[in-house]
């Protein structure tokens, strides 16, 4: 025989036998590939709800120890530290007033966003800076002379986006802060 042929013989021989051989393992289940399905709108809500939980218990480890600690309704720690008896509340001051707030802005790992030894004070108008909302609330609860210390969650601050490159996606956001009124310097 030549070789030519004796390829055509192994080739025929080998797909005779090819039936034969996928038969041999029938008695062996194989499982049906899972189907794949998108996401329910319900799956959706439950990995928010599992988020949310989360974001809660982080905060909730972060201010076990503080004493006096007040939440508000929107999820904003915070702990009056020192206060001025009388001072005026920043929520009563007229339109266009302007603070002067010495502060740090830090993540939850140390990170330090902004700090006012490095930075110099942030001078805040309230309803008008454009920091997020969460801000506002906890400026707005203050008086003047007041230091507080506070944990915005990520929906108060700088949400789902974050503010790259220094505040990552979902951030929560640590304060600690003196609120003044601004004065011009003489």
């Amino acid at each position: 025989m030549t070789l030519p042929r004796i390829l055509w013989f192994a080739c025929a021989l080998g797909v005779l036998m090819l039936p034969s051989c996928t038969g041999c393992h029938q008695d062996e289940w194989l499982p049906d590939r899972p189907v794949q399905t998108s996401p329910k709108p319900q799956d959706f809500v439950e990995f928010q709800r599992q988020r949310a939980l989360a974001i809660d218990s982080l905060i909730n480890a972060q201010t076990a120890t503080w004493d006096k600690v007040t939440r508000t309704g929107t999820g904003i720690w915070y702990q009056r530290l020192d206060s001025i008896p009388g001072a005026q509340s920043v929520e009563s001051l007229q339109e266009g007033s302007v603070l002067e707030i010495h502060h740090r802005f830090e993540l939850l790992d140390g990170r330090i966003i902004t700090d006012w030894t490095a930075d110099g004070p942030l001078a805040f108008e309230p309803g008008s800076t454009d920091l997020p909302s969460g801000f506002h609330e906890l400026f707005g609860l203050a008086h003047l002379g007041d230091s507080l210390r506070a944990i915005l969650p990520p929906i108060r601050a700088w949400g789902m986006s974050g503010l790259p490159p220094d505040i990552p996606q979902e951030a929560v956001i640590a304060i600690h802060c003196r609120v003044d009124l601004y004065r011009r310097p003489a």
